[in-house]
């Protein structure tokens, strides 16, 4: 199987038209055995409405500890009206480390390729895997630093790691392609560069101008992270190899971005 870039011809069983004669049977017989009944989805809608009343929330945010974590926490409450700093740097330490995995597993990928060369740079793909580490890393270090615990799931970060196992099956299924995981970097990608830039708006929000200003170096890596792969899914989509020369990170023009 060629498992580098794009998906081969073959005989695609799952559309109807693949057996025209079978497919009227199948929808007439559907009709004759079926009694649908008129109506919409209100019901079950209604039904789902009584379940979210009836829930209770998806977690807590937990305590602080340290007296300088439980004085930076009353602080946030007052300013905030909520815990959303410490929710959020749950979310990015669970995200980053997703982050990783996900890199570690495409380059797992790009090892089982026959067809290296039309890939991207092993040493590109290594970088990128090992700034998500020191991101998470830096993030566990800020949630040390303001009394908090790391290894606590918020439940903004229960939900990021529920979001993420989808992406994990595809990367790590070994049907899929380089290209097809790719993609799905590429996706995890997009919903981390937003990630980085509510987390500094909460930062300033907070008066933790230095915690901003690192949060704005790992934004900026992760923007490079962001044009890089998004170069290798369109190169690899329309030409089957990655054929431009790559931009080196330290020539890499922020304005140029901006303005994109």
């Amino acid at each position: 199987m060629n498992n580098d870039a794009n998906p081969d011809l073959g005989l695609n069983r799952t559309g109807t038209k693949m057996s025209p004669v079978d497919s009227v049977k199948t929808t007439q017989g559907a009709k004759d055995l079926t009694n649908p009944t008129p109506g919409d989805c209100s019901a079950i809608a209604e039904n789902r409405i009584l379940y979210i009343k009836e829930a209770d929330g998806l977690g807590s945010i937990p305590l602080p500890t340290t007296l300088r974590g439980a004085a930076e926490a009353l602080q946030e409450q007052v300013m905030m009206g909520n815990h959303a700093m410490m929710d959020k740097l749950g979310e990015r330490l669970a995200f980053e480390r997703s982050g990783t995995r996900l890199y570690e597993a495409l380059i797992t990928k790009y090892h089982s390729s026959d067809h290296k060369e039309r890939l991207p740079e092993l040493a590109r793909m290594e970088q990128f895997y090992l700034e998500e580490l020191k991101h998470f890393q830096l993030v566990a270090e800020v949630i040390t630093k303001i009394g908090g615990d790391p290894t606590s799931l918020t439940p903004a970060a229960d939900i990021s790691g529920i979001a993420a196992a989808g992406w994990f099956q595809v990367v790590t299924d070994p049907r899929t392609t380089f290209l097809q995981s790719l993609e799905i970097i590429l996706q995890a990608e997009l919903v981390d560069n937003a990630g980085w830039e509510l987390l500094i708006e909460l930062a300033e929000r907070n008066g933790m101008g230095e915690l901003a200003i690192q949060f704005q170096q790992s934004l900026d890596e992760e923007s490079f992270h962001l044009l890089t792969v998004k170069q290798w899914v369109q190169e690899l989509t329309l030409n089957d190899e990655i054929i431009s020369p790559e931009q080196n990170y330290v020539e890499f023009d922020m304005d140029s971005l901006i303005k994109h």
